[in-house]
């Protein structure tokens, strides 16, 4: 099918309901209502292409994303909202684009890989729950969780490395005294041991550095 075919294709598909909150099972009404700032940090929609089916109701989101790297500086991206909160196709300027976007890939089986990476032009990329297409013989290494890619990274504290451009740029972290603390990535560098450490600016205008190795799976 042609592009034009697709694209005529798609402005006659209906988009799927789209919901603030994410409703919730009936033996489960007394729980507070969540919205996906509730889960991602940034504003966005609940919605499932089969909201009719009891067995996931509502497993996606998408979510508007400040300061991605598309033409206008914003950016629409679907994600799954359990599991593994990867990302299902491509980066979109409209909310409608990302829906269509990712639609073909809403009903394939979940990688289990959390990270993967890639290495190109002398610097590795990570790509966090993205859609990116990587060749086989580019992937130097998959991992589940954050520790075990620090790790990895850290063996070699000289390679330059970063997060690919469709990796979530919202992040949560454990900061001082326990308190959880939110912001987005600036960037990547590395700590004077060594250690990769991930640029922030935080909620409240700082810029703080977080150790790749102490994320959460669910930081990203």
């Amino acid at each position: 099918m042609t592009r034009n075919a697709t694209d005529q294709q798609t402005r006659h598909t209906s988009l799927p309901a789209f919901r603030k909150y994410r409703p919730l099972p009936a033996g489960e009404r007394d729980q507070p209502r969540m919205t996906v700032r509730d889960v991602f940090g940034v504003d966005g929609w609940f919605f499932d292409p089969d909201a009719a089916a009891a067995s996931r109701p509502w497993a996606f989101a998408v979510l508007h994303l400040p300061g991605t790297h598309t033409p206008s500086g914003q950016g629409w991206a679907v994600r799954g909202v359990d599991g593994d909160r990867r990302q299902y196709g491509p980066l979109a300027l409209t909310r409608r684009d990302a829906v269509y976007g990712a639609s073909p890939y809403l009903h394939t089986e979940k990688p289990s890989a959390l990270v993967r990476v890639e290495a190109r032009r002398q610097r590795l990329v990570l790509h966090v729950r993205c859609a990116c297409r990587i060749s086989e013989a580019a992937v130097k290494a998959e991992f589940t969780d954050f520790t075990g890619t620090a790790a990895w990274l850290d063996k070699d504290p000289g390679a330059r490395w970063r997060f690919c451009r469709s990796t979530p740029r919202r992040i949560t972290w454990t900061g001082g005294a326990g308190l959880t603390q939110s912001g987005t990535v600036r960037g990547t560098c590395r700590h004077h041991t060594g250690r990769a450490v991930i640029s922030v600016v935080d909620d409240l205008g700082c810029y703080p550095r977080v150790f790749l190795r102490d994320l959460t799976p669910d930081a990203l």
